[in-house]
């Protein structure tokens, strides 16, 4: 029996059955359950990956309930990261630097918060383009939760400067900031009209951090100029619907390397699998489960 049918027999819940899931408003969209249990079936782990549909107002009963059923952990996402803090007892640096939490981890009746977004990209960055950031040039297009994660990480993980683009100036100022001044980075601010060719052309990865060129509206033009772009910049989209953005076509247009937003959604996710079971993360199943049910999406 290979990997794959193994991962589709599903998981027998018993007496010693561990469970994790993710708690957020709405959960309804997400595909972490299939993806997830599909890996622990593949490994022959006795757990199983639940969604748990959490109000804010009910958010402290639902982190005090880890303990209580003893559940393995949590993915946390929209609108929980930030207001989950406050219930745990202990962050990772990245999780206390990013200021937001995606993954929690139940160590005996201890709950640790971690983030993996900033890392989950790296781990794309490298495992999926061959790029190292320590000593880079990057560039942020964006300036929410998703570029703080990337930034933080990018800065911890030794890059030489990572800049910020965004519409609204004061969001980038803000950001560079903090990666300057919180993380011990270098960081500059930009408006997105200030990415002059002569800008964009200084950085050895661009990184595209917002929802902008997502389906539906899939065929919005790319927020910085893709003819400004020079062939030895590597461009990365972090969204995964669709696979190639208008951004990611135009880079290619260019001569361009290009990174899909695929890799940073399983690494992230194969990450908090390693934090809650010690085990390297079965990568291509997930890849596999995702790339699946996106595809079934696109025919919905």
């Amino acid at each position: 029996m290979n990997v794959r049918q193994e991962a589709r027999q599903g998981t027998v819940i018993d007496g010693t059955t561990r469970v994790a899931g993710v708690i957020g408003d709405p959960v309804a969209h997400t595909l972490s359950p299939p993806m997830h249990n599909a890996a622990f079936a593949s490994q022959g782990l006795g757990w199983v990956y639940v969604p748990f549909r959490v109000a804010p107002e009910h958010l402290g009963e639902a982190v005090r309930a880890v303990r209580a059923l003893n559940l393995a952990g949590l993915n946390v996402t929209i609108p929980h990261k930030v207001a989950v803090l406050e219930y745990l007892d202990e962050l990772d640096e990245s999780a206390r630097l990013i200021g937001a939490v995606n993954t929690i981890v139940n160590k005996g009746g201890r709950l640790i918060g971690y983030n993996t977004d900033g890392a989950g990209f790296l781990r794309s960055l490298r495992s999926d383009a061959g790029t190292e950031p320590r000593g880079r040039s990057l560039l942020l297009v964006g300036a929410g939760g998703a570029a703080r994660a990337i930034g933080v990480q990018l800065v911890l993980e030794g890059a030489s400067r990572v800049d910020v683009a965004n519409r609204t100036y004061e969001k980038a100022k803000d950001l560079a900031q903090h990666l300057t001044q919180g993380a011990g980075g270098q960081s500059r601010a930009y408006a997105l009209d200030e990415l002059t060719p002569q800008v964009l052309r200084g950085y050895d990865v661009i990184v595209h951090t917002t929802s902008w060129g997502m389906a539906p509206q899939a065929d919005v033009p790319p927020l910085i100029s893709s003819d400004a772009l020079s062939p030895d910049t590597l461009v990365c989209d972090i969204v995964y619907t669709p696979r190639e953005t208008t951004l990611l076509r135009a880079a290619k247009a260019q001569g361009c390397r290009v990174l899909e937003g695929l890799g940073m959604l399983v690494h992230q996710a194969a990450l908090a699998y390693e934090l809650w079971t010690g085990q390297r993360a079965p990568v291509d199943v997930m890849y596999s489960v995702l790339e699946t049910k996106l595809a079934e999406r696109e025919t919905d």
